[in-house]
């Protein structure tokens, strides 16, 4: 079945299409996981005018939404700050990269100096400090929401003291189209999403090397494997590209060698118009 695929990004103002009157070829490659640092994705516009590209320069925002057109299911794919514009030429064509990173911007600027009285809780301090960084909360609901008894003073950037109060909670953190989470690792938000081939899974699922039986014994590893949590199997799963399939996910699948239900590790939007996704078993 041939699938029509349907782009916008909203960037200088200006919305560019890859269907329609003034359509543009457009590729794009969007990660996105559930490590602490905001990602950078690239999206490619190819022959854009010279004004279009100084507008994109100025405005330093972009959005993404992309999907398959019989598919009805176009979202974001991607929202953040504009680190970089560059143009080049690949043959004919001019090629325009944004680079757009997930937040990054406030990740790097945002600052707080509070002192925090006795018996103030680390859900807390957590919340302040993600209001300074302006983004969108979906939840702050650490592992251990320890309290610190004898106060707490926070200095400095707002991204290095949440990267010490999610370690001393035990907790997780992750940020994805400007909203950022933090709790328990093993938890998820469930979908109700059901991958197959009817639904877009492309090929079947395999196991990660790292995770397979057939392991060459280091004992140097070993030591370390034993001081690190208890590891679960991974696997890659590929379908057709769906923007509702995010970090932390919990979906179903259904193939010949992969069946139940997972959660999304880390993930990419490609080129190819796939979603490529690394899950564990939720």
């Amino acid at each position: 079945m041939f699938w029509i695929r349907d782009i916008d990004v909203l960037a200088g103002g200006k919305k560019f299409q890859s269907l329609g009157e003034n359509a543009l070829e457009i590729d794009f490659d969007i990660s996105f996981n559930d490590k602490e640092e905001p990602d950078v994705s690239e999206v490619n516009i190819y022959n854009l005018s010279e004004d279009s590209i100084n507008e994109i320069k100025k405005q330093g925002y972009c959005i993404v939404n992309a999907g398959y057109r019989e598919m009805g299911n176009k979202a974001c794919v991607v929202s953040g700050d504009i680190e970089d514009v560059t143009t080049d030429w690949e043959g004919l064509d001019k090629v325009t990269k944004i680079k757009v990173s997930d937040g990054g911007k406030e990740w790097r600027q945002a600052k707080l100096n509070k002192t925090y009285a006795e018996g103030t809780k680390a859900s807390l301090i957590m919340q302040d400090l993600c209001g300074v960084l302006g983004y969108e909360v979906v939840e702050i609901n650490p592992k251990e929401d320890i309290t610190y008894k004898l106060g707490k003073t926070i200095k400095g950037y707002c991204s290095d003291n949440l990267k010490r109060l999610v370690k001393d909670t035990k907790s997780k953190m992750y940020i994805n189209k400007k909203r950022i989470t933090i709790r328990d690792e093993k938890k998820g938000n469930d979908i109700g999403f059901l991958l197959n081939t009817e639904t877009g899974l492309v090929g079947n699922p395999s196991l990660n090397k790292d995770d397979s039986e057939d392991k060459t014994d280091l004992r140097e590893s070993e030591k370390e494997k034993k001081k690190n949590k208890e590891e679960k199997k991974t696997w890659k799963v590929t379908c057709l590209l769906n923007a509702k399939i995010e970090t932390d996910s919990i979906i179903k699948i259904e193939s010949k060698n992969c069946n139940g239900q997972f959660r999304v590790v880390s993930g990419k939007h490609t080129k190819d118009f796939n979603t490529e996704l690394v899950v564990e078993e939720a």
